[in-house]
């Protein structure tokens, strides 16, 4: 049985963590941190999980996490909690990062896009970057793991394919994608208001949102040499998911058919990436609480143009149940272990 501890608990990825924790066979819930929150049992601060935990949230210590848990979740949006990794990882504890602090290679590059200075940069070399379709086999050997973005995670996972089969021009990769609300989290702002979003469609951080050198670095990896993206995020009036559109140029001609062939062929052993013939059929609903990351793609016959589209659910493939997918790997448990059959809400 795995001692877990979550950092952030009473946030939407935090909530969203527990959920999948509680149905998980191989981890107990040993800890759940919480600085505005310390003191309040997390059922009535998140009334949803009435009856299903007895756990009070307590302020953070570095001494207390490594007292109690085996893997520490750190799943806020402080990156103060950067600074627990460092005596964790001395301790002998393992750490899925959620936030961003570590999934940048470089810390300069993390300080132009992050608004804070980097707390442990020594530890960047050491991160591990959590997309488990990509980097299965060092995730299974790694004390600290950075979990990719949603926006990231779709992307990355659509356009992986074709760089890595070396079937792409060198021309920067216009991704056009859509989040629901809770992408935002938990706190009001006057942009995620209501009556600033029901019925409304706006570009979000165009040019500037913080997943651009995310995506451009794991698809630089997947290419062997540097690949820009044109990355334009929107947010939609959604509870929750990412849909994606990347408009890619190839090399030669190729058909539908040869690009659903090239991802099928690439995923064919992945448990929670699914390829879908008609792109017309791609939705949020089927993805929607799920671990799921669905995948088609279009050729434009008279061109050498091809549309591939991606659509999660952000708080589970891309945030929680990636985070366990990882843990699963981390500690050598079955990586579907607490994610299959069943919806994780």
């Amino acid at each position: 049985m795995i001692h877990v501890a979550l950092v952030g608990s009473t946030g939407l990825v935090g909530e969203s963590l527990i959920r999948v924790l509680l149905g998980h066979p191989g981890v107990r819930l040993a800890f759940l941190g919480s600085e505005h929150a310390a003191g309040q049992p997390i059922d009535k601060v998140l009334p949803s999980l009435r009856n299903s935990i007895g756990l009070t949230c307590q302020q953070t210590t570095v001494e207390r996490l490594i007292e109690c848990a085996d893997a520490t979740i750190l799943a806020g949006k402080s990156p103060e909690a950067m600074a627990f990794v460092p005596p964790l990882l001395q301790a002998g504890r393992k750490v899925i990062d959620i936030g961003g602090e570590f999934r940048l290679q470089s810390a300069t590059l993390y300080e132009q896009w992050y608004p804070e200075k980097h707390l442990c940069p020594e530890m960047l070399p050491r991160a591990v970057y959590g997309l488990p379709e990509m980097n299965r086999n060092r995730i299974r050997s790694a004390d600290l793991v950075a979990n990719p973005g949603c926006y990231a995670t779709a992307a990355i996972l659509g356009l992986m394919p074709l760089l890595e089969a070396g079937a792409l021009t060198q021309a920067p990769i216009p991704v056009d994608a859509f989040s629901g609300l809770s992408g935002a989290g938990r706190t009001a702002t006057g942009s995620n208001l209501f009556v600033q979003c029901n019925e409304n469609v706006r570009g979000y951080k165009l040019g500037q949102h913080r997943h651009t050198p995310e995506i451009e670095e794991a698809l630089a990896r997947a290419a062997g040499r540097p690949q820009r993206v044109i990355f334009l995020p929107h947010v939609v009036p959604l509870d929750r998911g990412i849909y994606c559109t990347s408009f890619v140029e190839t090399l030669r001609p190729m058909s539908t058919g040869d690009v659903l062939a090239l991802l099928r062929a690439r995923y064919e052993h992945e448990p929670f990436v699914r390829i879908v013939d008609d792109a017309a059929q791609i939705d949020l609903l089927s993805v929607r609480d799920t671990n799921f990351c669905d995948l088609s793609a279009l050729a434009d016959p008279s061109s050498t143009r091809v549309m591939v589209f991606s659509a999660l659910d952000n708080m589970v493939k891309g945030a929680a149940g990636q985070a366990v997918q990882n843990l699963n790997l981390m500690f050598g448990l079955e990586e579907r272990l607490g994610l299959v059959n069943r919806r994780m809400i």
